[in-house]
């Protein structure tokens, strides 16, 4: 059996007020591509497959027409769940005579996990789910924390499942160690959110969603495949890919990825500005993080640099390590008009006045405080 493990497309997304949808139409089309080359038995989709609950209009018809593309004219199954992004009852809809074509989506969580036969295995759906509601559905009020309910969950799926099957577990959470990406919004304050990896004790393969970075953790058995796009700069280094999933039998036989192109890639520069806009960097019309290194003022520098990077996302101001201070306020009720400002012009700027713009506001000083005599 092979199959192809994606997550958190997040259509509808935007970034720095940006759309994102003509992008995630894009690599949809090279992850469609790679499924035919492949040949793969089924699609796996680990949840965020909107970016938010009530998605735009046009991000429910792009999610309409992959699954149209994949389930009904190439044919293959695809298991799906909600993530902490989607709404889990719009996913729901429709679940039931979905599955006619073998397009499994769950988008809640029930009373009773139950296995779908497929293949050499068994595949359970275990949607993003917060604590109270396993609490409520298995009503079991010892469940408190992230880890107490999927503990809950793959406990009830062990005691059902067949264990002359390969199990296949679908899930979104975040797994303790994974390393989190700017752009996924946290589940919980501090790190209540975890799971621990032995939840997932006897699966042959989880394929999990939720966290952005493709090699997230470093497990034998528990995989992210990463978002197929990068969403924030903090993933400006990812490579971002599917997993294509081999087994055989009981036995997992090989995870490989096939890794993704984008149109646009998302890509961090830094230089001064007349270095940017006279030596342009590879590829302008990329999504930019610019690091100016600029000292002094600068007029409209993202207009001049929009000129020839249409596609600036972000701009930064690279500041000089200031000195640390440890004036008392003694100090510091001591110090005149001119040197007090001089340290609020080294704070926000990152450099010391120049000898002329003492000169100038020492002037200015000088008649503020004739005009304050008179």
């Amino acid at each position: 059996m092979k199959f192809l493990h994606t997550a958190d497309l997040h259509l509808g997304k935007i970034v720095s007020g940006m759309s994102m949808l003509a992008e995630q139409k894009y690599i949809l089309a090279q992850i469609t591509k790679i499924a035919e080359e492949e040949q793969v038995d089924a699609l796996i989709l680990a949840g965020d497959l909107y970016d938010r609950a009530v998605p735009p209009a046009d991000a429910v018809k792009v999610l309409n027409d992959i699954l149209v593309k994949w389930n009904v004219e190439l044919g293959i199954p695809i298991f799906a769940i909600s993530g902490n992004h989607d709404s889990a009852e719009r996913l729901a809809f429709g679940s039931q005579w979905y599955e006619s074509s073998k397009l499994y989506m769950k988008g809640k969580c029930t009373s009773e996990f139950e296995g779908i036969p497929f293949m050499d295995a068994e595949v359970w759906l275990v949607p993003y789910h917060e604590p109270a509601i396993i609490r409520e559905v298995f009503a079991d009020n010892s469940i408190r924390s992230f880890e107490d309910a999927m503990q809950a969950v793959t406990k009830q799926i062990r005691s059902k499942w067949d264990p002359s099957k390969a199990q296949i577990l679908v899930g979104h959470a975040f797994v303790s160690g994974g390393i989190p990406s700017d752009s996924e919004r946290q589940l919980a304050i501090g790190n209540v959110d975890r799971v621990s990896t032995n939840c997932f004790d006897g699966f042959t393969y989880t394929a999990l969603g939720h966290l952005h970075h493709p090699h997230a953790i470093r497990h034998p058995s528990i995989f992210y495949s990463g978002s197929p796009l990068k969403y924030s700069f903090s993933e400006a280094n990812d490579h971002k890919s599917v997993r294509i999933v081999e087994m055989e039998g009981k036995e997992l036989v090989s995870v490989t990825e096939r890794f993704l192109t984008p149109k646009h890639d998302m890509r961090i520069i830094s230089g001064t500005l007349a270095e940017l806009t006279e030596n342009l960097v590879e590829n302008p019309d990329d999504f930019f993080q610019v690091n100016l290194m600029d000292e002094g003022a600068l007029i409209d520098p993202m207009g001049k640099l929009r000129q020839f990077y249409p596609n600036i996302l972000h701009l930064e101001r690279k500041k000089q390590t200031l000195k640390e201070t440890q004036d008392s306020f003694e100090e510091i009720m001591k110090k005149d008009d001119l040197e007090l400002f001089g340290q609020f012009f080294e704070h926000v700027n990152g450099t010391e006045l120049t000898e002329t713009q003492k000169q100038k506001l020492a002037d200015v000083f000088e008649q503020a405080r004739k005009e304050d005599a008179e």
